[in-house]
């Protein structure tokens, strides 16, 4: 059986684009694991679009060349034994970059909880300044408390 028996032309460029997308995407998942590992940094949209772009395209091509994957085999057009290292080594950055990004969740939750929890104590203290009647209390010679706000 002859190789244009077996595959169309088509399947053998589905194929180079998997490979293409699949290099780019671990390239540029690489990348961002790299910013996200430095705490001051952010990332930037272009990258984070880029990244959605290539999970779409990365998904539509997987189920493209899987279901050619025989015949791309068995034309010697895929060594399945590479596609799989190069697919597990996409999904080990892949958990790598989520763990850094619940990471940095976890950072901007304390930090929000804390900017609350500031908050909450300001209002407390303002609480303890003013009377019901909104009006300064005395303190404790009798004259008005100072009111100190902060920036």
């Amino acid at each position: 059986m002859s190789k244009e028996a077996t595959l169309d032309e088509i399947d053998i460029r589905t194929l180079a684009e998997f490979r293409k997308v699949l290099s780019d995407l671990t390239e540029l998942i690489g990348q961002e694991n790299g910013i996200l590992s430095m705490p001051a940094e952010t990332l930037p949209m272009a990258m984070v679009t880029r990244k959605e772009e290539l999970g779409e395209r990365y998904a539509r091509l997987t189920r493209a060349v899987r279901g050619k994957a025989a015949a791309l085999k068995a034309a010697g057009e895929l060594d399945p034994v590479e596609m799989e290292e190069r697919i597990r080594t996409l999904i080990r950055s892949v958990k790598e970059n989520q763990s850094l990004l619940n990471a940095r969740k976890a950072a901007t939750a304390m930090r929000v909880e804390a900017v609350m929890q500031a908050l909450a104590e300001r209002e407390r203290k303002e609480a303890e300044t003013y009377g019901a009647d909104a009006k300064t209390k005395g303190g404790p010679s009798g004259n008005a408390k100072s009111v100190r706000f902060q920036a």
